[in-house]
Parts: structure tokens; sequence; C-alpha cells
């Protein structure tokens, strides 16, 4: 994201990033008093841009495209936001949405931001522990993100594709991978961290300032994700 370095000249006014997803970005006493993924670009943005940037979560559990579409004057637009990260699929993947629907939803939410002159931004998932979901999920969910990424091309939209680096160390690695995990369906706050510095890095961001005494073990996942990852690109 190329706005930064302007916003952090211009400190004469405001500047909001929404966050605006499902259960992926919503903050709850889930996280034991750990950061997720959110916090720790927030955190990051108003040290390195200035305290004139704020990220504001809006995340609901449990929503779809349908109910972000419902709530989005009200939880995004009324902010007058410059930018809008939008999470969201989980569920609608998880509830049979047609995937047409589900793209127009998309192409909706991004539109209407647009319209009030703010930053739409795609971020798909990370990646599911497919082996404790039904069978068939797979394809299913991967059908959502596919479509993330379609919408994000046609309309010109940054894409953060969490899943692109996720998936790789759950297929070749899932007992570590399970570490990143809360449950089936949820990163912990392991998960939400290694999130949250793929986020700073597509704003062009500097690294996060990790926690002494999680430092060595997201160190040790970052890296194995990361040689999955090149594996994946190279095979």
């Amino acid at each position: 994201m190329d706005n930064l370095q302007q916003w952090k000249l211009n400190t004469d006014r405001s500047y909001r990033i929404i966050a605006f997803g499902s259960s992926n970005t919503e903050s709850t006493w889930s996280s034991n008093g750990r950061h997720n993924w959110v916090e720790w670009l927030n955190i990051n943005v108003r040290h390195h841009i200035g305290r004139h940037v704020c990220v504001i979560n809006q995340g609901i559990g449990g929503e779809t495209t349908d109910n972000l579409l419902a709530r989005l004057h009200r939880d995004v637009l009324s902010f007058q936001p410059s930018a809008v990260i939008v999470t969201i699929g989980g569920n609608d993947a998880i509830q049979g949405l047609p995937l047409e629907r589900y793209a127009d939803n998309l192409r909706m939410i991004c539109t209407r931001i647009r319209l009030e002159n703010a930053e739409p931004i795609l971020q798909t998932y990370y990646c599911p522990m497919y082996h404790q979901r039904e069978d068939g999920f797979q394809s299913v969910f991967e059908s959502y993100m596919e479509v993330i990424r379609t919408i994000a091309r046609e309309m010109g939209v940054l894409l953060i594709d969490q899943y692109y680096c996720f998936e790789p160390l759950y297929r070749n690695q899932p007992e570590q991978y399970a570490k990143l995990m809360h449950d089936s369906i949820h990163v912990n706050y392991l998960g939400n961290l290694i999130m949250g510095m793929h986020v700073s890095r597509a704003f062009q961001l500097p690294d996060l300032q990790l926690p002494q005494d999680i430092m060595q073990e997201t160190l040790q996942l970052k890296e194995q994700m990361d040689l999955c990852f090149q594996d994946k690109r190279t095979s």
C-alpha cells in the first residue's frame, strides 16, 4: 500500500483503516489477552506512521458477505475510512452461499468503498485444518478463496493472500501447522501474529517487534512456513 508515506507527512488530518470481516477479524476473549492480526497492524501503523492513523476492528463472528453488505454503512462508511481490509468467505463457504452471489457481494462491497474515496483491500484466509473438517470442504473453501483472487485482479484491488502463504506448511507439516491454530477454522495467537507480519509487509511497514516469550517459537514456525512456501514456488 503506497499511501502510508503520504499519510505520515500529512499529520494535520486523521486516517482510519478498517478491518472488516467475521471471526477471522474480531477480537474476542478467546485470545486470552493476546493480540490478533488487526491489533498487531494497529500498533505497527501507529508506531511507524503516526498516532493520527488508527486501525478500527469491525469484525463480527459468524458473518457472511450478505451480513457485511447489510452493515457496511454503519460499521465502515460512517467512519469515513481511507482503507478497508475485507476478510470474508469462510461462513459463505460453510453455509453454501452460491459462488456467483459471493462474488457479486464482494464486488459490491469494494465498489461502495471506492465510491467513498477509500481503498478496498481483499485478504484471503489462512488455511483451515481440512482433516478435521467434513469431506469435500477443502475444494469448496479453496473455490471461495479463488474468487477473492479473481475479484482482486478484476478490480485492481490490493490482495493479501494469507492462504497462499499458510497452505504449504499445512500440506507438508500438519503437526507443526496445528501450533498456529485455535481450532480447525481459526488461528490462535501465533497464527494471528504471523498474519500480522504478512499484513505489515503488504503495507510496506517494518517488521513487527516480537514478544520475547514467544519470539523463538514464532520465528521457527515462520521459517518452516517460508521454506514450505519456497518449495511450493520452485516445484
